[in-house]
Parts: C-alpha cells; structure tokens; sequence
C-alpha cells in the first residue's frame, strides 16, 4: 500500500506554552472557611496553632477552626509582625503605632506610639527583657516590665539618617542607618561596623540574612526593581552572584530550611541551594502568586500565607504537581518518551510534548478532532504510533513526518514486543500481532477475536499476556495460547506488569492483585492484608517494588519483603482518575485527566507525630460547659458529649483515636477516621474517667489526655437518704400500730358510751312516756270520762275514751322508735290537745299549722309534746280563761332544717315559777333537757331550742314562745 505524507493534515507548532509546576498544595481560601486572603505573617506557636496577620485582623488556626482576636482599643484592623518574646508570648502591631501581645488568651494593647511613628509600620524585635521599635527615623527601646522607654539615638553624621534592615543574631541586632552598618547590645551599646553598603536612599531597601552561618545582605532597588547580594565577610561586602530568576524580583522575607535557602517573593517561592559555593537555582513555584512567608511546622508541613490568595499548606516538596497541562480539555492517553519529556493525547484529538524540566509545552495539532485512544514510542525507530477513534497514524519525532496506518484505529493498548518491530494490537473487538518496518504497518496474526483491554509481554519466558472481556489468556513465543484461572474461576486484567524476582503482577477488576510466577499463583493482595481497595485504576513496577493506585489512594507493596509501604496521598481529589503511569529512575508521574503528579522515588515517608490533644468542647444535655479536668454532676446530668482536637495540619487517615471510660469500660475502642468526638447517654450514677489518646497511622508512640467526672446518684439513692426512710417507715409501723391500738381503746370506749347512751335514750324515753302519761294527766282524762257516763253521756264518754286510748296507744308505738314521721307527731299532738281541751271545758283552744307535706319528714320520738305539755300546765292552767296555743310547723328547704313553733298566750315563765313556789323543775323539761344532748352528741347539726318570754308594750308578761330547729332526716 502506498505510503502518503499527510502534511496538510498535520501541523507542528513549538507555541512555548508554559504550565504551572508546583507541589501538592491543600489551598486554603475563604470557601474553606479561611476569614480573609490578604496575609502578611504566619507563625506557629509551642502548642501547634498557626496564628495568622492579615487585612482583617490577627486569627488563630488549629487545622479545623479559625478564631479571631481583637482589643476594643485597636485602631483599624490590619496587624503585622509576628513575634514571640522570651516568656513565648505573642505579639503584633499595626500600622497606627499600636504594639498588642497576647495574654491569658486575650490580645492586651502593650504600647501606643501613634504620636512618634505618625502612621509608619514600625518593626519591632526582643532582646533581653527589652522590646526594640524601629522606623525608618527613629528607634526606641521599652522595658518589658516598666514600660519604660528610652530615644537610641545613632552616632552619624547625618541630621536624619534612614533606618532599616532589622534583623537579630547572636544577641544583637543588626541595622543600617544610611549606608552604615550597626549593632545594638542587651545594654542598648551601640557599634558601628566596619562596613559600607554600596547604595543606599529612599528607594533601596537593604535584608539581612543567615544562611549556613554566613551572613548576607540583600539590597533591593525599588526604581530599578533590581536585588544585589553581598556576603559579608571580614567586615566587607563582597557581591555574590545569584540565580537569575532573583535578580528582577522583589524579595519580601528570607528563610532557611535544612539545606536549602528560601526567597519569597512578589512572583513566588524561590529555592536555591548552595554547590561548590555558588548559589543555584533549586526550585520554582507559585509564580503567580505574592509570598509574604513561609514557615516548616513541627512535622515539616510547609506553610505559605500570600498577600491575595490565601494560605497554602504543602505536605511534602518531593510530590509535586503539573497543572493546566491541557487547557479545557481531557487528557486520555500518555506516552513516556524520555525521563523529561512526555507525550499526551486528549479526548479532542490534539497531541502534545511536554519537557518537565522546563515547564514548557509543544503542541502537535491534528486537524481530526477524535480521541486519541492509545500511544506507543517505538525507541529504535524514534516513531511515535498513534492510535485515534477513527484513524491510526505515525509520527517520526526528528522529520516530523506524519503516515497514515491501516489496522490501528481505535486501540485500547499498543505494546512493543521486546525491542522488536512487532506490536501487539489490544481493541476493541480483537487482539492482533502487527509488524511496522518501514514506515508499514502489516497484520502478522490475529489473537482472539474479543473486546481487549490490556497486552503485556514477560520478560523471562518471553510470553504474551492479553487481557479480554471474559478471559486472561497468555501466548507462547509461537502464539500458542492458554487460558489462566485463578481458584477455578475466570480473570478480568485491568493491569499488568513484572518485577524483577519475575513475578508478574495482574490487577484484576475487583478481585485485588494476583501474583503469577513458573506457571502458577504465588500472591494475592486484597483488603485482607493490606490493600486499601480493590478497585484498582493503574499499577506499575519499578524493581521490586509495585506501585498501586486505587480508587482510596497510592501505595507502594514492596514484593521482597511482602509489605506495604506508607502510604504517600490518601486525598483520591488529588490523585484523580489516572490515565497511565510512568516510572524514571528517580521518579514516578501519574498522568491524570487534568494534571500530572510527580513523586520522587526517594521521598522521606512523613511520620506526622502529634503534639498534644486537646479537650476541646464539653456538652453536658446538650448544653456547653466550660472546659476542665473533674465535674461533680447531678444524676440527671449524665448525656456527654467530648470533642477533642490535635493542632495542625494532619492528612486524612493519618491520625487514629482511641478512647475508654473507666467506670464503664476498661477496653481502648478505636474511632471511626476523621470522627473528633464521643457521645455518651443515659450514664449510670457512678464515677468515672474518660481517656482519649492519638498517634499517626505509622506511628506507635501515643499522647493522651484524660478528665474524670462524677455522675452523683439521685438523693433517694443516697444513704442518709434510705436511712431516713427506713427510719420514717420503722416510725410509720410504730405510730400506725400505737394508732390501731388507739382506735380499738376508742371503739371500745364508743361501744361503752354507745351502750351508756342506749341505756340512757331509753331510760328517758321512759322518763318522757311517763312525763306523758303523769298522773294527773290520766286521772284528769278518767274522771272525764266518768263524768260523761254518770251523766249518761254514753257517745262523749265513749269517743273520749277511744281518744284516750289511741293516744296511749301510740305514745306506747312511739316510744319503742327512735325517729317518727312528722305527720304521726301532729296527730298525737291533735289527740293529746283534744283531751287537754275536753278538761278545760272549752276554755282553751289551739291550732296546729302545717303548709308542707310531711309524709317524708322524719323527727326523733317524744320531742315536741313535751314542750306542749310545758306550755298547757305552767302557762295555760293559771290563766282563767282565754286560753290560745298554736303550734306552726316549717320546712326551711335550703337549711335542711324543719322549724317549729309553741306558742302560748298563758302567764309567762317567771310567774309560773312563782306558783310553784320554785319547789321543783318540770320534770317533762328536764328530761327532755337531757334527751336532746344525747341526740345532738356526735353531730355535726344539731337540734337547737330557743325559748322567748312575750311581753306587751308595758313589759307585762303575755306569753311564752318556744322555737325548736330540728335537721330533717328522710
């Protein structure tokens, strides 16, 4: 087939196209929470926190949260220069002449020179016990502990020299004024050295530094924007050469960090290092950006605070990043051709060449915009094959020469058979042998007819693994196939490759990793011993050692020694979806979609050791406590909540937890990654300990931290407490016992009085029956009746004699009663008043008024007939004539209380004791006396008596008035 040169197709353009190259970076900005992006210091204090000056005030950092600090004294809100005195005290200023430090967790204002720096930032430094502010015309030095202060004036001919380059070593400190040089002792002494810059005025501005015990000056001129370094050596500046990347850029704090000398700068971080005494260039990055510091924390961390971008945090400089490698688009495929340079294919079809060392970017443009699926760099030929969705391509990288290919479109794989010309084609809907010679590409033989997904050639028996849909099946030198299986059961290889003890490594699509060797499985890795996931994207072998990359993160299986080692990034974020893996000889790239990550093989494995832990938060039923070592708690206080903290930064997964509470459970119980807190409920009364402990994942050594809290038990639970009931129920049993005992003596003496009473009630029933039937009384009614038959008045005679015998008779019914009907009273009262009228010869008249039934009324027996009786025979008999008694019943419905009322007209009680001759009571009276205290004992309403003397207007006696108030029973 003829060969055609597409080069209308195919154009090369060197465009020059830089990307950015810097380390692994964990950016901080105001989404993450950071309060400002305008930073101009960062410190770290003994305890781990990373205290932050920036536009908007001084903030306090722990790894999770920040917390800002102010003075209500504070003048605007910016603070600058960092500082810790001899007491690791922290202190700060701002531009208004305001010097604040930080005491009992609270920003103190220490000193206010607004009127002598009149608006300029002063820097400041401590030596002894002496605080030193200098500005560009004057320099004070301030007692720590009087605040005294006191003007340094400088030994120089100049009326106002400028003052700069602030800088403390060895107990003194460093300064020029003009071109000159000094110092200044503990004893404010000041020298002048024997030494004299080469420029000097209002646009130079001079730094001191050491590096490697030598010290530098910098001279940095602000209209040329030009640095130039001096070492000073036997009080002489001699001009040292530096990279050439620092000439031009203005260098705002210098540091020094183990072997290497950092610069940061308006346009980044610079690191040089010394060789053969001269200062090279080591390292660029974050040229973007504007540095005001960096710092090493105390595991090594790297910080860097920017003036417009934040804060950045690098983990490790040996793991660095290559963005915006593709702009807006997707890499799909990559290609080693060199230990720098690489070539990547995108989903859009474009190709480029990409030198690391110089960050520079060579774009192959094709005018076929379809994905390039697979690469492979032929190094004998200096070819590159290209393999797209729709057409297949050679590229010869010295003429540039572009060939179309049939057979090798649309490849998931391309590998080299040794350093042969022969190719194994992986696609994706067979497997083909392919020879290219001669700029020809021709099918040697075809493998198996199936979707493929991966070809790998074995070094030592020269055999071919191929990788299908269903299978994994490995050819002989002549093609010969065989299918592998592992444990009876088919393998899916997403990857493979070979170490050198020859054992070849196959990842399988979620099975882990299999080990193959002289025909057989010899390893497995899984979740079971040490594999962080089954899901595997890539690996790769460089030696002995397996480099693993999982959907959780890098790893690194040493297959000599059988074990794992650190992990390197467990942030899967950072990692991405890897599209190939390249190993040189002092590093490895993972080639994302986006960017490409470099780890050097040599990298120190971190070990993140904490500090400290800290007791952060106490919840105690959901509300917050102030944070201490022991609590005295109420029983009903017992829903804890601990939350705990190690300052710092701390990759995921890096730090473990572990925690008991003694009193509950004796055992260390392991938390679950990233969870900084332990809830308790519902704990018994009892009292216990909580422990928390920490160490790095690789670590072995613990820090812990423990409080211990008493959950008191309720008060009924409480011995004085069971003792007072027991003794007030051992009271109860007694004074219940003594009181039963008290009720029978009671009831025994009620019974007493009640058989007393009884006996009494009947004795005046007897009292009143015969009050009712005296003698008189009877003898009058006889010879009444006996007057009636001597005067053969046989119809009186006998209607008198049945009156007087009912009347007997019911006197005789009543009295073995104790209450009787109110309508049975009023007849006997009708019988008894009849007879009393037949013997006082129509003498005396009565009336009884009732307006009320009286069916349903009860009242006690023999009650009111004797105050009758009363009324007829002391008020009635000794009145001659016109003799009236009326009797009036009432029923009083809202008292509950029938009312009754004896009314005579007779001679009145006081004369009818003088007839007597005051011998004797009535004893009808008297016994009824009697009778009613023994109704009314025991009642709440009793039966009341009320007895008026009636009189005329001249007070002569006219009556007498009896009203008795008896409860109504029904």
């Amino acid at each position: 087939m003829k060969t055609l040169l597409l080069y209308s197709l195919f154009v090369f353009l060197m465009v020059n196209v830089l990307f950015a190259q810097d380390p692994i970076t964990i950016k901080l900005t105001e989404k993450e929470g950071l309060p400002d992006v305008e930073f101009y210091d960062i410190v770290e204090d003994t305890n781990g926190f990373i205290w932050l000056a920036a536009d908007k005030g001084l903030y306090r950092f722990d790894g999770k949260e920040y917390v800002s600090y102010s003075n209500k004294e504070k003048r605007g809100l910016s603070v600058f220069g960092l500082k810790f005195d001899n007491q690791n005290q922290l202190w700060c200023n701002n531009i208004s002449g305001q010097f604040f430090y930080l005491k009992d967790n609270k920003l103190e204002l220490f000193l206010d020179l607004k009127n002598e720096l009149k608006g300029e930032l002063a820097e400041f430094v401590f030596l002894d016990n002496k605080l030193f502010v200098f500005s560009t015309t004057v320099i004070f030095s301030v007692d720590l502990k009087t605040k005294e202060r006191k003007k340094i004036v400088l030994p120089v001919m100049s009326k106002f020299p400028i003052i700069r380059a602030l800088h403390k070593s060895n107990d003194k400190i460093y300064f020029t004024g003009d071109n000159l040089v000094f110092t200044i002792s503990k004893s404010n002494e000041i020298k002048v050295l024997n030494c004299k810059t080469k420029i000097y005025g209002s646009n130079v501005f001079p730094k001191f530094f050491k590096y490697q015990d030598e010290f530098y000056l910098l001279l940095y001129n602000n209209i040329l924007n030009e640095n130039l370094f001096f070492k000073i050596q036997e009080n002489n500046f001699v001009e040292i050469p530096f990279p050439k990347e620092l000439k031009n850029n203005r260098i705002i704090t210098v540091s020094e960090n183990k072997d290497d000398l950092w610069l940061c700068t308006s346009n980044g971080v610079v690191i040089v290092e010394k060789s053969n005494k001269d200062f090279v260039l080591k390292d660029v990055f974050f040229k973007n950006d504007f540095i005001t510091k960096s710092i090493v924390d105390k595991n090594e961390t790297v910080w860097i605070s920017t003036l417009n971008n934040g804060v950045f945090i690098i983990p490790s400089l040996q793991i660095k990043s290559y963005k915006n490698v593709v702009d807006n688009e997707v890499i799909s495929t990559v290609e080693k051709i060199s230990a720098t340079k690489l070539i990547i294919g995108t989903t859009k079809g474009n190709l480029f060449i990409l030198d690391l060392i110089t960050a520079k970017k060579d774009k192959i443009e094709i005018k076929n915009n379809r994905k390039i699926s697979a690469l492979l760099f032929l190094k004998n030929q200096n070819t590159l094959l290209i393999s797209t969705e729709g057409v297949g391509y050679s590229y010869h990288l010295k003429s540039k020469k572009i060939i179309t290919l049939e057979n090798l479109n649309n490849a998931k794989d391309l590998q080299q058979i040794g350093r042969s010309s022969m190719v194994v084609y992986a696609g994706f809907d067979r497997a083909t042998i392919l020879k290219f010679k001669n700029s020809k590409l021709t099918k040697v033989k075809d493998l198996n007819y199936s979707r493929t997904y991966r070809s790998f050639l074995e070094n030592e028996n020269r055999e071919i693994f191929v990788s299908y849909v269903d299978n994994l099946m490995v050819y002989d030198s002549v093609f010969n196939a065989k299918i592998l299986k592992f444990n009876d059961k088919s393998i899916t290889a997403k990857d493979i490759c070979q170490a050198t003890n020859k054992i070849v490594w196959i990842a399988t699509f979620s099975e882990g990793i299999l080990g193959y060797k002289n025909n057989k499985f010899v390893k497995k890795l899984d979740l079971t011993n040490g594999l962080k996931s089954n899901i595997i994207q890539e690996i790769k072998c460089d030696g002995n050692d397996l480099w693993i990359v999982t959907d959780k993160g890098i790893q690194i299986f040493d297959s000599n020694t059988d074990v794992f080692k650190s992990t390197l990034i467990n942030n899967t974020t950072t990692v991405g979806n890897i599209k190939g893996l390249i190993v040189n000889d002092k590093s490895i790239l993972f080639v994302s979609q986006e960017s490409i990550l470099e780890i050097e093989k040599d990298i120190t494995f971190k070990s993140y050791v904490p500090k400290e832990i800290y007791i952060k938060d106490i919840t105690i039923n959901e509300k917050d406590t102030l944070v201490q070592t022991n609590y005295s708690l109420p029983y009903d206080k017992n829903r804890i909540k601990i939350a705990f903290h190690v300052n710092g930064y701390y990759p995921e997964d890096e730090l473990l937890f572990e925690y008991r509470l003694l009193g509950l459970n004796e055992d260390w119980i392991l938390l679950d990654r990233n969870l900084n807190f332990v809830n308790f409920t519902s704990l018994p009364s009892k009292e216990y300990i909580f422990e928390i402990r920490a160490k790095s994942s690789n670590g072995t050594k613990y820090i812990s931290e423990k409080i211990s809290f008493q959950i008191n038990q309720p008060y009924w639970k409480k011995w004085w407490f069971v003792l007072s009931i027991v003794l007030v129920a051992f009271g109860l049993i007694i004074f219940f016992y003594r009181n039963k005992l008290a009720v029978k003596e009671k009831e025994k003496e009620l019974a007493l009085k009640n058989a007393k009473f009884e006996n009494e009630l009947a004795i005046l029933k007897l009292e009143n029956l015969k009050s009712q039937m005296n003698p008189h009384f009877i003898f009058n009614a006889l010879n009444s009746i006996q007057e009636y038959i001597v005067l053969n008045q046989k119809n009186l005679a006998s209607s008198y004699l049945a009156k007087f015998a009912d009347l007997i008779r019911a006197y005789l019914d009543h009295s073995s009663k104790g209450y009787i009907s109110l309508r049975e009273e009023i007849e006997c009262l009708n019988i008894y008043l009849e007879l009393e009228k037949l013997r006082f010869e129509d003498k005396f008249t009565y009336k009884i008024i009732s307006l009320e039934s009286n069916e349903d009324v009860k009242i006690p027996t023999m009650l009111i007939q004797p105050y009758v009786e009363n009324a007829i025979k002391h008020g009635l008999l000794h009145k001659k004539t016109d003799r009236v008694l009326e009797i009036f019943f009432e029923i009083l419905k809202e008292e509950q209380m029938l009312k009754c009322i004896v009314l005579d007209n007779g001679v009145g009680r006081n004369k009818a004791a003088q007839l007597r001759n005051n011998k004797h009571q009535s004893f009808a009276t008297k016994a009824n006396q009697n009778r009613l205290e023994l109704l009314n004992f025991g009642k709440e309403i009793k039966i009341g008596v009320t007895i008026e003397d009636l009189a005329n207007e001249n007070k002569e006696p006219i009556g007498t008035k009896v009203i008795l108030l008896i409860p109504i029973l029904k």
